[in-house]
């Protein structure tokens, strides 16, 4: 019900709908719901502005306090502001929502960065359906082209494997000997097959083990190693991408193999303490490895 906040200038509640409903002593009628600018008959007048309480009128008093802030993605019934009857005129939204006038609480379900993906591909920034057990969280948005492309990073380290054990030259994929360079490449599950096509799980284990993951609704050959500037990405957004992983119940950022080359002897890591998020290290080391799924 509307509430009467009274103060230091006095004001009178004309009508006959007195009981019906009262004023709250503001500077905007509008925001309580009285519509009228003219009088009617049993009608309220608003002390402040030229405006009414026309019960006669389809809506009645609440008709500009549509929403009862409760159902999917209100925060516990949560309103902004005064209420009409238990109405509000904006609600306070639950995480991963946002609100839209008109619309109330939408969720923000855009595949952005730190975003949650499911195993059917849908996207959130909301734990709702992660707490009811609604969809099965498969990755965390870590890179976005903006045009609706984009690579998530799996929950967990898959384990640690050797880069490779002798070096490589391949004529295909190119060598990123500065930091800036191999920051601008995106090109995970292209390095990734270009790799596998000369050498076997043997000879690149990090690339073959990334290759044969899978999760509910994704099967092997899906998921591939990280270039370089999927790293960068993630350095660049560490925060939200730290707290969707958190989210999503997976673990913190450690080091871990891309697909880019720095040389035919050493290749380009994910560290979040160095420069640009990466840091060359000698493929005979062993790493985590940490697939992306591209979409």
């Amino acid at each position: 019900m509307k509430k009467i906040l009274y103060t230091t200038t006095a004001f009178i509640l004309f009508g006959l709908a007195q009981s019906q409903a009262a004023c709250i002593a503001t500077p905007s009628c509008t925001t309580l719901g009285y519509t009228e600018t003219s009088s009617c008959d049993g009608g309220l007048k608003c002390p402040f502005g030229n405006y009414w309480y026309c019960p006669s009128n389809s809506g009645g008093a609440c008709s500009d306090f549509p929403y009862l802030c409760l159902g999917r993605g209100y925060l516990n019934g949560g309103g902004i502001g005064a209420d009409c009857d238990g109405k509000y005129a904006k609600c306070t939204c639950y995480d991963g929502f946002e609100w839209q006038d008109g619309k109330g609480c939408v969720e923000i379900t855009d595949c952005r960065i730190g975003s949650t993906l499911f195993s059917d591909k849908s996207c959130s920034m909301s734990d709702i359906d992660i707490v009811s057990g609604a969809k099965t969280p498969i990755g965390v948005v870590v890179y976005s082209d903006g045009k609706g492309h984009g690579q998530a990073l799996a929950l967990r380290s898959i384990g640690s494997y050797q880069w490779s054990t002798s070096a490589w030259y391949i004529s295909t994929l190119p060598l990123y000997v500065q930091e800036l360079d191999a920051a601008r490449d995106f090109s995970s599950c292209e390095n990734s097959k270009k790799l596998k096509e000369r050498g076997n799980k043997n000879e690149l284990p990090a690339v073959w083990g990334a290759n044969e993951y899978s999760t509910e609704g994704t099967k092997s050959g899906d998921w591939c190693l990280p270039a370089a500037g999927i790293m960068t990405s993630i350095f660049n957004n560490k925060t939200i991408i730290t707290t969707g992983l958190s989210r999503s119940s997976g673990e913190g950022i450690s080091r871990f193999w891309s697909s880019s080359r720095y040389s035919e002897y050493y290749i380009w890591a994910m560290d979040i303490g160095k420069n640009y998020g990466i840091l060359k290290l000698s493929m005979s080391n062993s790493q985590d490895v940490r697939p992306v799924l591209e979409f």
